[in-house]
């Protein structure tokens, strides 16, 4: 039995003015599923992401998440279905690990008030 995918982008389209950035694009994510995206400079992977993530709407296609179509209008759009994002360099806090990055807006905390570093190096969700 195949699982559902967590993602499923169909035919995903963006354009800006002047520039094609992504032409009928697919991309699946399955449970467990680990993926990284690359290409050349101008190749769209940025652009996709920021799709999933809200930040861009996109011209064209479909995107699931657990089978059901989604259409994220806003990064809290998309936070909200559980979706985070670490951006390029430019993007992230320097000095803080990627789980760290992560979980940036809302850092798991002891009932001391310290940040409960076990959970967050374990929490997946």
């Amino acid at each position: 039995m195949n699982p559902t995918p967590l993602l499923e982008m169909h035919g995903i389209r963006k354009v800006f003015p002047g520039v094609i950035a992504l032409d009928n694009v697919d991309f699946e994510l399955l449970p467990g599923e680990v993926h990284a995206l690359v290409g050349e400079n101008g190749a769209g992977k940025s652009t996709l992401i920021k799709i999933i993530s809200g930040v861009y709407q996109r011209d064209g296609g479909t995107m699931l998440m657990d089978g059901q179509p989604v259409n994220f209008k806003s990064p809290a759009d998309s936070i909200a279905a559980g979706i985070k994002v670490v951006y390029q360099e430019l993007d992230l806090v320097p000095d803080l690990s990627v789980a760290e990055n992560i979980f940036l807006d809302k850092l798991p905390h002891k009932r001391s008030g310290l940040i409960d570093w076990n959970k967050l190096y374990g929490d997946t969700s």
